[in-house]
């Protein structure tokens, strides 16, 4: 992936998508054509100041959503390093706003793997995860 995003190549989703298992697959969002309805129902009938607040139910990542955001974060991926007992995934922000890191999160995450914290250029902070997941009424919350 850092190859690619280093050389601007086209992002192929279905090479990318052929990487991973069934497992790490259910991570991401796949919403139905009724189900993204359902959403768009509920994003649109909540009030504004709420719809952009940090509360509001959100859906996972979904796996083109994710690659996207990747490939056009204004960012460099540097490498993913051995410390101590954990691994860091290094990434050079190149400017504010950069894109932010809930797409590096989640490429993380789809591994089965946990973010312990952050450090974007700001300074470190321990990562909290997410707990706001919007889920469609016909699947039920895990």
């Amino acid at each position: 992936m850092k190859v690619a995003k280093d050389s601007d190549e086209p992002l192929d989703e279905s090479q990318l998508l052929a990487f991973l298992t069934d497992g790490e697959r259910s991570y991401f969002s796949n919403l139905t054509p009724a189900e993204v309805a359902e959403w768009n129902e509920y994003w649109f009938s909540t009030p504004l100041p709420e719809r952009h607040s940090p509360e509001m139910l959100t859906p996972q990542w979904d796996f083109a959503s994710m690659l996207d955001a990747i490939w056009n974060g204004d960012y460099d991926l540097i490498a993913i390093q051995p410390r101590a007992s954990r691994h860091v995934l290094e990434f050079n922000p190149h400017g504010y706003p950069y894109g932010g890191t809930g797409s590096l999160v989640a490429l993380v995450e789809c591994f089965g793997h946990q973010v312990g914290g952050i450090d974007d250029g700001t300074g470190y902070e321990e990562y909290v995860p997410r707990t706001n997941i919007w889920k469609p009424s016909s699947r039920p919350s895990v």
